[in-house]
Parts: structure tokens; sequence; C-alpha cells
């Protein structure tokens, strides 16, 4: 039998071939799309099971402050601005962590925003003054302070921080005759920080702190508070050591409570 192929023979025969690779190319190609859209339906479905809730992280976030991990706290923070970027119960709570995790100039932002979604809520929000503080937005936190004096007439730690903003926007001479009134605050020594503002004296608070016995919650108060505002007022009048000096003795032991996040942060503010 002959077995020589014609030259037709082997015309069929590439043809073939060639239905048979182009058949192999589009299946590969079906199969790849497939493959593709396969994966992104699981990338999806894995982010919508991982999708936390809302609860949930707040809940982390406050916990995350109150052990002093502020790093935690920004994240669950940060989710939740993620899922819920326009809502007001998640900035005013971003805005107080990334304060206290000492991002101040993020924090005011995110308090502006909270304020447009609910701007009656103004008037409580001293937090908020001092994040501008630390932002340089010193005649925005004067008027915080003096809004806040409204709701908390008796709070000299509000007169305290509207005495620095005041220093820092015009002048320490200026702020000395624009103290806020703030009479009959219970806590030792913030009379005698009242009366430092106007007088200058720093010695009685010292004085009142030192009246107090060691190694009791009282004097642990009274350092805290008398320490830092001995800070502030250094810081008002342009001392920095000397501000800075205080303010590390008012964090050393200070609790992982707002103030004492506010204290860690001024200590670090003051080495820059």
């Amino acid at each position: 039998m002959n077995h020589t192929c014609t030259p037709l023979c082997f015309l069929l025969v590439l043809v073939g071939l060639s239905c048979v690779t182009a058949q192999d190319v589009t299946q590969k190609q079906d199969v790849t799309q497939k493959q593709d859209v396969t994966q992104k339906q699981d990338v999806t479905q894995k982010q919508e099971t991982t999708k936390v809730d809302p609860d949930v992280l707040r809940l982390r976030a406050v916990r995350a402050m109150q052990a002093g991990e502020s790093s935690k706290a920004i994240k669950a923070a940060d989710d939740l601005l993620t899922q819920m970027p326009n809502d007001a119960a998640t900035l005013r709570l971003a805005g107080d962590v990334y304060l206290r995790s000492g991002k101040p100039k993020m924090a005011a932002e995110l308090f502006d925003r909270y304020l447009k979604l609910e701007p009656d809520a103004l008037a409580g929000l001293w937090q908020r003054g001092i994040a501008l503080y630390f932002a340089g937005r010193y005649k925005d936190g004067v008027e915080q302070f003096e809004v806040h004096r409204r709701v908390n007439p008796n709070d000299v730690e509000n007169a305290a921080w509207h005495f620095l903003c005041v220093a820092k926007a015009q002048s320490f001479e200026k702020a000395k005759t624009l103290v806020l009134p703030a009479p009959n605050d219970p806590r030792p020594p913030l009379e005698e920080v009242l009366q430092m503002l106007i007088t200058g004296d720093t010695a009685k608070v010292i004085k009142k702190m030192e009246s107090y016995s060691p190694n009791t919650r009282a004097r642990e108060s009274a350092d805290f508070y008398g320490n830092f505002y001995l800070g502030l007022y250094a810081d008002a009048a342009g001392d920095q050591p000397t501000a800075k000096r205080y303010l590390d003795l008012s964090a050393k032991d200070a609790s992982y409570s707002y103030m004492g996040d506010i204290a860690r942060v001024y200590a670090t503010y003051l080495t820059k």
C-alpha cells in the first residue's frame, strides 16, 4: 500500500491542527476567566465575612485606650471610620482616640467633622479645645474654652487651658488679665492653680500638694494636677524647660485615663 501523502493531505492536516490549537486557546481563556471571577468572588466573600460589627470596634477602641495600647485603639477607630465615615458617634470616638494617642491635628479635624453633624455639642466639647492647642489653632482654642464655661463654670482646668491659648494667641501678660472665673472646684490644688494664673504664685500650689501625706491617693491626685498645671503655666510663660520638668512628673505615674493620656501627650509635645 502507498502511504505517500499528497499536498491536499498536508493541507487538511494543517487545517485540523489549527482548529485544535484555536480550540485549546479558547478553552484555556475560558478557564482563566472563570478562575479570575471565582477568585474575586472569594475575596469579596472573605471581606464580607471578616467585616467587624461597629459595636465591637467601639469596644475594642475603648478597651485599648484603657490598657494604654494606642496603636490598637487607632486601628479600631480607623476600621470604624472606614465603615461609618459620616456617623457622629464614630467621629467623636475617633477624635478622642487620636487626641489621647498624640495625634492632635487629626483629632481636631475629626472633632470639627463631628460638630458639623452635631453643632449643639460645641459647648460640651472641651476635648476639642485641647486638640486645638496642640494643633496650634490657639484662637479657636480660646473660643472653645470660653463656650465650654457656659456648661461647666466651676472647672479650673478649663480656665487653665483658656489661659494657655490666650497666652499663645496674644501674650502671657494679656492672659493674666483674662482669667476665666472658676469658683469652688473641689479638686486639690486647683483652687491654688486658679490663683496662680492671676498672681503667678507657684509656691502655694506646691505647698498644697505637699500638705497631703505621701503614698496616699489624695497625694497622688494632688501631685498629678499640681505638676500638670505648674507645667502648663510655665509653658504659657515661655519657660519650656520648667514646663517639661513638671509635665514629666505629672505623666510619670499617670493612669491610663483621659487626662493621664493628655499628660503623656503634653510631655512628649514639649520635646519637639
